[in-house]
């Protein structure tokens, strides 16, 4: 997997986020890494970014695709971009990350070490807007209530088993998976239209019997305002934070835990996650009462619709077992 021939997609997915993109767009003309090409999909709702990549597109050193999504929704962009990459690896950068020039040959050398069996790799992920740099994602893992541990030690232990509890997770801005494996587990979930979409698709990856490793490329961050949040700290997407904590918890966890104790930590896990959060904003970003109040309340409806949604994956699925057991029965 280390020979120039592997063509290599990658894509990414913005929104409104035009500068920012350029810069990361630029970036990958450093690349050392040669045989790969750029697929942005944009669901802007201006056209000041797709002016942009007209603008430029001449002017690079690899070839780009351009294709549009009418909903702010960064699970069906990634499809879009999954459906229409020719690479056999896809490698997706957020549009205000910058890539260093051996980030796909640190990849593939992973691919190659890991064999067959490897179907994601990723790296860590620092941010770049904080004194000192911290990393924001360094080998970390989730279990299937998406609780998560975003940096660990070096030598950390490797979590792929397919009935585990805790697994291998990437970050979205650096992070690497298997063209054909994606298609197999049907590409990501668009439920989550943001947040815990790449945690979703680690864990099919890995119940699917295949594994998701690290490499040790770093990937800097310039985290940008957006739709979804003011800053780091004011986010404005407690809706999408609510409904798909509670969606993906039902999803993974409803037949692994005792339900009792899956009701209770998964809110406990919206408390830390949603609620209090929203009460340090009064502190750290004196917002009013009215203001939090509305945060409060698009996390109730969140969890009414992940809830709904969440309990009918498994319904179907008792209902779908139900119908095949009376057709055994009136096939005997």
């Amino acid at each position: 997997m280390l020979a120039e021939d592997i063509l290599i997609s990658i894509v990414i997915c913005t929104t409104d986020r035009a500068d920012s993109l350029q810069r990361t767009i630029d970036s990958l003309n450093q690349i050392h890494y040669s045989y790969f090409e750029v697929i942005v999909v944009d669901s802007s709702s201006t056209n000041h970014t797709l002016d942009m990549l007209r603008k430029i597109k001449n002017n690079l050193n690899f070839d780009i695709k351009i294709f549009t999504s009418e909903k702010k929704n960064i699970s069906i962009s990634r499809n879009i971009g999954i459906k229409n990459s020719l690479g056999s690896i896809i490698a997706f950068i957020d549009d205000d990350a910058i890539p260093p020039p051996d980030w796909i040959e640190q990849l593939l050398k992973t691919y190659s070490l890991h064999g067959d069996k490897c179907a994601g790799v990723g790296g860590t992920v620092r941010d770049m807007t904080k004194p000192g740099y911290p990393l924001q994602y360094h080998r970390g893992i989730s279990n299937i209530i998406s609780n998560t541990i975003p940096i660990r030690s070096e030598d950390a232990v490797n979590y792929n088993q397919t009935q585990g509890f805790w697994y291998n997770c990437l970050m979205g801005a650096n992070s690497s998976y298997r063209k054909d494996v994606l298609d197999a587990i049907n590409g990501y979930d668009e439920f989550f239209e943001y947040f815990l979409d790449e945690t979703d698709v680690c864990l099919r990856i890995i119940q699917a019997g295949y594994k998701i490793h690290y490499c040790d490329v770093i990937v800097d961050h310039y985290p940008q305002p957006s739709h979804n949040r003011q800053d780091q700290k004011h986010l404005t997407c407690w809706y999408a934070l609510a409904k798909n904590t509670t969606y993906f918890a039902l999803k993974h966890a409803f037949k692994k835990i005792p339900f009792p104790i899956l009701i209770i930590r998964l809110t406990l896990l919206l408390i830390y996650r949603c609620l209090l959060r929203i009460l340090r904003l009064k502190f750290t970003h004196h917002l009013s009462n009215e203001i939090l109040w509305k945060y409060i309340q698009e996390s109730i409806q969140g969890i009414c619709i992940g809830w709904n949604a969440g309990m009918a994956l498994h319904k179907f699925k008792i209902r779908d077992n139900s119908d095949n057991k009376q057709i055994n029965e009136h096939s005997q």
